[in-house]
């Protein structure tokens, strides 16, 4: 069942009803300032107290002859863009000048949209971008890689742990709608740790809920690119040994597929998920194992140590035992997609452009793999 909401209500609501809102104004004029060229200024006009309670505040940057561009002012933490893009629409058409959206941390994926719809943002941590017509404007500032975490906040800072992993791949592969229990099923982990990873996640934009608490909506390719803010393929997976294929990449792939309790990531893996009439977009040059013992399996492959500049096949035990095929498996596996991904992102070479390619093939299928 579809609820529907009037803009009127949506601006009430957007209404915290404390100074918390002053604040991230003063913050993102701070911001702003600071790129400002030195015969150009901010003004505040004015804040709630005009009595609109749609306006937060209204800027003026005025120019060294006393052009001026002004701004209605939204702010409001932690929101998502189908809740904020009609209330941001509204008051620009009914105050009839831009609109800038403030907030104490604005992720890529809120930041696309914002740009995409030609709105301004500032936030706390220094994502700026401000523009205008007339006098001609752009100012734009560069702020933090993930959102801050505040005392008054569950959600977490980084997403590095097991935890993290498992949510992170329950979330590209769910059905949505998909509440918190449900995920946490999936996932394998406790729903209070899917809340807390799901509070960052909505913070910067990425994952949408609903008013019930379910996930609604995940960019999947901005889900991946904040995970691999704080996840590494090299830094996650712990031991990990470098080696050579004496006899070459293709003959070691055939060796492996004998043994178990392993499973294919990076590039061999995305190989084998790309549509057979699909040719990678980089040759074969770094094959990268999960594996229960590492070094067991390198002496088995006949592989020779060397280093991660010379190396062309890497070897981890990986966080999560349970990717590795089980031992009554007679198939090779590969690690999930989300995760197969992120390592690619992660990993030497021109891995990345490999997981941008299986986006994209992704994305014929399934438009969450779109943004």
């Amino acid at each position: 069942m579809t609820r529907h909401v009037s803009l009127n209500t949506l601006f009430l609501i957007m209404r915290n009803g404390d100074s918390r809102e002053t604040g991230l104004v003063d913050d993102a004029i701070d911001r702003i300032s600071v790129l400002l060229p030195a015969s150009w200024r901010l003004d505040k006009r004015h804040d709630t107290s005009s009595g609109d309670p749609r306006v937060d505040a209204v800027i003026e940057l005025v120019g060294p002859t006393g052009q001026k561009a002004a701004f209605l002012v939204e702010a409001k933490r932690s929101v998502s863009a189908p809740l904020l893009l009609p209330v941001l629409r509204e008051l620009e058409r009914a105050g009839g000048i831009p609109v800038l959206f403030v907030s104490d941390y604005i992720g890529p994926a809120l930041r696309d949209a914002l740009a995409s719809e030609g709105f301004g943002f500032a936030d706390t941590t220094g994502w700026v971008r401000v523009t205008s017509a007339d006098p001609l404007i752009l100012l734009t500032g560069q702020g933090a890689a993930r959102a801050p975490r505040t005392r008054q906040s569950s959600a977490v800072t980084r997403l590095n742990g097991l935890a993290a992993s498992r949510t992170i791949r329950a979330l590209a592969t769910a059905d949505l709608p998909v509440g918190v229990r449900n995920l946490a099923g999936l996932a394998d982990v406790s729903p209070g740790s899917v809340s807390k990873h799901l509070a960052t996640l909505v913070s910067e934009g990425i994952v949408d809920r609903d008013e019930n608490g379910s996930v609604i909506t995940v960019r999947r390719r901005a889900l991946l690119r904040r995970w691999v803010v704080d996840y590494s393929f090299a830094k996650a997976n712990s031991p990990i040994g470098y080696y050579i294929a004496p006899r070459g990449l293709e003959r070691t792939l055939v060796r492996l597929a004998d043994q178990r309790s392993v499973a294919l990531t990076g590039s061999a893996a995305a190989r084998r998920l790309l549509p057979e009439s699909t040719t990678s977009v980089v040759p074969l040059r770094l094959l990268a194992i999960y594996a229960a013992r590492p070094t067991e399996l390198a002496s088995r492959l006949g592989l020779i140590d060397a280093d991660p500049m010379t190396a062309n096949v890497v070897i981890a035990r990986p966080q999560d035992p349970d990717l590795l095929t089980p031992a009554d498996n007679d198939e090779l596996a590969a690690a999930p997609v989300p995760l197969v991904i992120a390592d690619l992102l992660t990993l030497p070479g021109r891995s990345d452009a490999e997981a941008e390619q299986l986006m994209d093939v992704l994305a014929n299928d399934n438009e969450a793999w779109k943004e």
